[in-house]
């Protein structure tokens, strides 16, 4: 995948990340693949991120969604990807249950 790095104020709606976000603080925000929403930019900035790597590769072109996972690999890929996160704290509640939800549509990350 091709990607090049833009500052927060060069973002928009509907670009996919290139990479994985995380904040200053080392907290995982958004996997690599997701596309961009409104709230998504407002998390960005909230939480102090300047800088993200975005995919330029088919800009245009919608993005494929692939097969979902089983849910002991959906709940493994999430264990992984917010291992430095508080289980318990409201966000991180929210944002698995975000991406159980997707799974359950046959969304992935693209991993």
């Amino acid at each position: 995948m091709a990607t090049t790095t833009k500052d927060l104020g060069e973002l928009r709606e509907g670009m996919v990340l290139g990479a994985d976000v995380s904040s200053p603080r080392g907290q995982m925000l958004l996997a690599a693949g997701a596309t961009l929403t409104d709230r998504h930019l407002r998390l960005l900035a909230a939480n102090g991120v300047a800088r993200v790597e975005v995919d330029t590769a088919g800009d245009d072109a919608a993005q494929p969604t692939g097969p979902a996972l089983n849910p002991a690999q959906l709940e493994a890929r999430l264990e992984t990807r917010f291992a430095h996160n508080d289980p318990a704290h409201p966000l991180i509640r929210e944002l698995k249950r975000i991406c159980r939800s997707r799974n359950e549509g046959g969304e992935t990350d693209g991993d």
